[in-house]
């Protein structure tokens, strides 16, 4: 039986001409030992991550371990690893996006207040300039703060995920401090850190973020301002202005009422106000949603709004599912709650598998906020299934033995050339390939990313994976606590580590090598 998302004939998806596909490389080079990383392993993890064919990933430093006390200089044993960790990914031809901060706080920190305490935006903001100014020239693209809006509504709101507090509304000073956070950081990647930053094209630049949205010009109507017009043009990058690439990374969701009753109705506009829109707003538009101003007036200090709403190269969608939202209960002390959202698939952690959402919510975005969206990059959230892996050699690429100074090959590879008709695959053009719930799941998301990027949506990446297996957070991860979640493109051997692809990672390099071919 096709699957769902898949034509009859079972066909690759046709991938819009200048779009990259990228893949979450958090974890590379992680063994068996809790923590514990090898370089070697990390040299071997990016030859799989070349084996697919992307040119895109997406990785995260541990703030932890760069600066466990929270201030003063790297690390440098861990420095050292992102050094390693980057020039690998260079000689692969893979261009690093790096996230500053991925939610968790050097303890430190964490005891002083945390986001509570405005005195962190300060330490993200020197961190910014330390990372800016040793990996500058080697990092494509920055994202300051990893999905705000799920840190602020479930770390300090619900006390759902870590730091696992349920403050309620007052929580709130949390989200300010990680927006001027990301201000802060932006300005510190701008003032050190070297690269290449996008120009907007004639007629994208000079737009009024502040504009009505409704009524601004829009910069996709304009023939002269298209960004996949060639097709062998980076998409990740406009022009070669020297200087950082710097984004966000926020966490939206299309959001369902429970029911048409008013009350359920007014507890998913609150919902959606500060999952979608407390972020957002004061980034692209420097003001705070219409609803949330009162609440945030004795937190805002004259010029925080300025700091925070910097230009931003390129606008970061995490994405997972909708959620439906109905009115909470007296005793909740939230005035909503998250309702199970029935009819569709499910990953093993319960979580609706809902692609057409995330086309429909693209289209309705780039609607509303027209000029004053810089490029999209959309990301899709990591989800886990259960499920038997391909034999543990089949179609894995070359890897690499990374030395103390460097890989080995003076490209970064094993020496091969690719003239044994390797290509990450299994030599199949993918079509044949099982369809099983992961794979069903991501190429789901692919068309629909592909389908609002021909009805005008500027989407230049969409990032997949992770790449490995990850720590599970808690038991909703289709695991307890601690252990190694799957969920990702290749498995992770609980016992020795060893790295087995599963039938999604075999599917992506399919897709990925037929785009490839076609542009020749």
């Amino acid at each position: 039986m096709p699957s769902p998302h898949r034509p009859g004939d079972g066909s690759l998806p046709v991938l819009p001409p200048g779009f990259a596909v990228g893949v979450d490389a958090d974890g590379l080079g992680l063994t068996r030992a809790p923590g514990a990383r090898d370089c070697a392993t990390a040299a071997a993890d990016v030859g799989r991550l070349a084996g697919l064919g992307v040119t895109s990933a997406r990785v995260a430093l541990s703030w932890p371990r760069l600066q466990p006390s929270g201030a003063g200089p790297l690390e440098e044993t861990e420095a050292r690893h992102v050094d390693l960790l980057l020039d690998a990914l260079a000689a692969a031809g893979i261009r690093p996006s790096v996230t500053l901060h991925d939610g968790v706080l050097p303890e430190p920190l964490q005891a002083d207040g945390g986001w509570l305490n405005r005195a962190t935006a300060d330490r993200l903001a020197d961190l910014a300039a330390l990372a800016g100014e040793r990996w500058g020239d080697r990092v494509e693209h920055w994202v300051p703060v990893d999905q705000p809006a799920r840190l602020l509504v479930e770390g300090h709101m619900t006390g759902r995920a870590a730091p696992g507090l349920s403050l309620a509304f007052d929580a709130l000073p949390v989200a300010h401090h990680l927006l001027l956070a990301h201000g802060r950081a932006v300005l510190a990647l701008r003032a050190t850190a070297r690269g290449r930053s996008p120009v907007a094209p004639p007629g994208r630049g000079a737009a009024d973020p502040l504009a009505d949205p409704a009524t601004a010009a829009d910069p996709l109507a304009d023939p002269l301002v298209d960004p996949l017009a060639d097709p062998l043009a980076d998409p990740l990058v406009d022009g070669a202005v020297t200087g950082p690439s710097i984004g966000c990374a926020n966490h939206h969701a299309p959001m369902w009422p429970a029911s048409e009753d008013v009350a359920d109705v007014a507890a998913t506009k609150l919902h959606d106000a500060l999952w979608n829109a407390l972020f957002l707003e004061p980034m692209l538009l420097g003001r705070y949603p219409v609803d949330l101003q009162p609440l945030l007036e004795g937190v805002v200090r004259d010029g925080d709004l300025a700091t925070i709403r910097q230009p931003l190269d390129f606008y970061g969608v995490t994405y997972d599912s909708p959620l439906k939202i109905g009115i909470a209960g007296e005793e909740s002390e939230v005035p909503f709650e998250r309702c199970e959202l029935l009819g569709y698939p499910e990953t093993d952690a319960g979580t609706p598998v809902v692609p057409d959402a995330l086309r429909e919510w693209l289209i309705m975005f780039r609607a509303r906020y027209r000029a004053a969206l810089p490029p999209l990059q959309v990301t899709l959230a990591p989800a886990p299934y259960v499920e038997p892996a391909t034999p543990a050699d089949a179609g894995t690429p070359g890897t690499t033995t990374l030395a103390p100074d460097g890989p080995d090959g003076p490209d970064g590879s094993d020496g091969s050339d690719g003239s044994d008709g390797s290509d990450g695959s299994d030599g199949s053009d993918g079509s044949d390939l099982p369809v099983d719930p992961r794979t069903s799941r991501l190429e789901g998301h692919l068309r629909a990313v592909a389908t609002a990027v021909q009805r005008g949506v500027d989407v230049r990446a969409l990032h997949v994976g992770p790449l490995l297996d990850q720590a599970a957070a808690s038991a909703t991860d289709a695991g307890p606590a601690g252990a190694l979640a799957p969920v990702g493109l290749l498995a992770v051997d609980p016992v020795d580590g060893a790295r087995t692809p599963r039938p999604a990672y075999h599917w992506l390099a399919a897709v990925v090598g037929a785009q490839t071919r076609s542009l020749g």
